[in-house]
């Protein structure tokens, strides 16, 4: 192994760390949408509406226009599944690899508070963004050299406040404080040069501590009518600037000559790192119809993945590892509908479906990120009961299958499917 070798190994790390993708997710790229079961029975098409707190996520005008105090707090089971099939010239036709995220809980929480009929306050605690990846049998897995375990933690602290201008006019302003951190383990490869083979030459950790970047959001909601409702958000991009520390920890190769070689290239101990991410901007119109018991809405959402264009990370003590990596993310949209049906006071059910574009080229794809567009089939319901609302809400959400096509800039070729089960739960009291 040569210094490129150990430039290389760290560059594909940076990648994996700042990416931290995973098929968890339920919006392409690594944007969360599950903020609220009872927007999820709607297949998140909510920016027209405004039923309860987490319209602070949906669309901050709405918050204007909901009445009392309001509590509204819950989490989603995610749990993904993911498999790959090899392609030529590497891993191969014969290599199947299979996903073990287990089961993922990304909690959220509301409230709001009127102060008068036109001024409201709000903060949400929730989180727009933030995946897990991990594949079987890490030992032997074929894509190891790029990922064995990322992560991307962390959450969204929006205190908002909502102007009604007119009656049915109105119009809010958040303030997104976002707090991150990510990890990654990995392996370097390393060429036995007695039996000309790939081995593991160490184990690569890199963890940062928990980061922060700011950034703001706007909304507008009118009702021209009693049944009649449009709406328009937009949530600022965010940079966070992310610092850490790498370790290489060496593993036996069975070579004793080739052990010391990789000990004295490797860097020793905690290795200072950095790097950012900037969280893309993204936009959303919506309008929703209501015909007596029954409630209807369609999103377009539009997402600036653009941003995410390129990864630099810098090891200031190592300088000889410091990376550039090409991403070349385009922005995406995303196409939502829901329907709502009020049964009696204290039932209701909807359901929904949207599509998702992926942002990502074929040359991005890895195990880090194998996204794709996705299509999801959306069920819910609620109960009231007084002040009292529990909502519930069923994803079933289908990537369509997926090659690199060879073209990963991994060299790592093959074709991915995915898909998902989410259960949405979410409490709410007025007060």
């Amino acid at each position: 192994m040569n210094r490129a070798s150990i430039r290389w190994a760290a560059a594909a790390a940076s990648l994996a760390a700042a990416v931290c993708a995973a098929p968890a997710s339920e919006a392409a790229g690594f944007a969360i949408f599950e903020q609220g079961a009872r927007a999820m029975g709607f297949a998140g098409a909510v920016t027209a509406q405004s039923k309860d707190g987490s319209a602070i996520f949906h669309n901050a005008a709405g918050i204007a226009f909901l009445k009392d105090k309001q509590i509204y707090f819950g989490g989603t089971l995610i749990h993904p599944s993911a498999s790959f099939t090899g392609q030529e010239p590497f891993p191969g036709p014969g290599i199947t690899e299979n996903g073990d995220v287990g089961i993922l809980i990304p909690p959220n929480f509301y409230y709001t508070h009127p102060f008068s009929e036109r001024v409201a306050f709000g903060i949400g605690v929730h989180a727009p963004f933030g995946l897990q990846t991990k594949w079987e049998d890490p030992d032997n897995f074929s894509g190891r050299y790029i990922s064995t375990r990322a992560d991307l933690k962390g959450f969204a602290l929006n205190p908002t406040v909502a102007f009604k201008l007119e009656d049915r006019l109105s119009i809010g302003v958040g303030l997104d404080v976002r707090f991150a951190k990510i990890a990654l383990d990995r392996r370097v490869p390393v060429v036995n040069p007695f039996s000309q083979r790939v081995v593991d030459g160490a184990e690569v950790n890199l963890e940062s501590d928990m980061n922060t970047g700011f950034g703001f959001n706007v909304g507008i909601m009118a009702k021209p009518s009693e049944s009649l409702s449009v709406g328009l958000s937009y949530r600022h991009k965010v940079n966070v600037d992310f610092s850490g520390t790498a370790n290489f920890e060496p593993i036996a190769t069975g070579s004793p000559e080739l052990d010391v070689r990789v000990r004295a290239l490797l860097p020793a101990g905690a290795t200072p790192v950095e790097t950012a991410i900037e969280f893309p901007g993204f936009a959303s119109f919506g309008f929703a119809k209501s015909f007596g018991d029954w409630t209807f809405e369609a999103d377009v959402n539009w997402y600036q993945w653009s941003t995410f264009d390129e990864l630099t990370l810098t090891f200031p003590s190592e300088p000889r590892l410091d990376e550039t990596i090409e991403e070349e993310y385009s922005s995406s949209f995303q196409y939502r509908f829901g329907i709502e049906r009020v049964l009696n006071e204290a039932w209701e059910v909807r359901g929904g479906y949207f599509f998702d574009e992926t942002p990502s080229p074929p040359a991005s794809m890895s195990p880090l990120l194998p996204d794709a567009n996705r299509h999801g089939f959306c069920l819910g319901g609620s109960w009231v009961s007084g002040r009292f609302r529990l909502d519930s809400a069923f994803w079933y959400v289908l990537a369509s299958e997926r090659s690199t096509g060879g073209a990963n800039r991994d060299r790592y070729d093959g074709t991915y499917k995915s898909h998902a089960l989410t259960l949405g739960i979410s409490l709410g009291y007025a007060f």
